[in-house]
């Protein structure tokens, strides 16, 4: 996570207001040189407001596409009901929310219920929903994949395809 992925989280109302004070202190823990607006953050009270601290701090950081923090969204957001479908009255029409929300990306349309089925029709409305569920953990297999090997610092990997 980069502040540019807090902001976009707060914008989004994706964060709770108080999460910038949580992510703070989670990354003085890791430095040896302390950023001021990175301890000022850490400082406020849960019910301070901090967006201008978290837009200061993300205005300092490298230019992340806006389009490679909408798609890490998308992933925590989608995994998130995901793992918690068995919690949810209805997981799959979290995921039409979603679509909606994130302007339909083509990445997820083939577990999007209300989207052209993409297959035969496997005989039952429980098969067809089953398969919508898999291809949703599928996506997020890949994501991760993905996400894994930009972390070791080898970009985008090529390879992967998303539905």
């Amino acid at each position: 996570m980069t502040w540019r992925d807090v902001l976009f989280g707060l914008e989004q109302e994706l964060l709770d207001p108080s999460a910038p004070v949580d992510f703070a202190w989670e990354q003085l823990t890791g430095e040896q040189d302390f950023e001021p607006k990175l301890v000022e953050l850490a400082r406020l009270e849960k019910w301070e407001p901090s967006r201008w601290l978290v837009e200061s701090l993300a205005s300092r950081e490298q230019g992340q596409a806006p389009e490679e923090t909408r798609r890490k969204w998308l992933y925590l957001v989608l995994a998130w009901f995901f793992e918690h479908r068995d919690e949810i009255a209805d997981p799959l029409g979290r995921v039409e929310l979603v679509y909606a929300d994130f302007g339909y990306p083509t990445e997820i349309k083939s577990f999007v219920g209300y989207m052209p089925m993409d297959g035969p029709d496997l005989g039952s409305p429980e098969q067809n929903k089953a398969r919508l569920f898999e291809r949703w953990n599928v996506y997020l297999e890949e994501c991760r994949a993905s996400f894994a090997h930009e972390a070791k610092g080898e970009g985008p990997d090529p390879l992967v395809i998303l539905p």
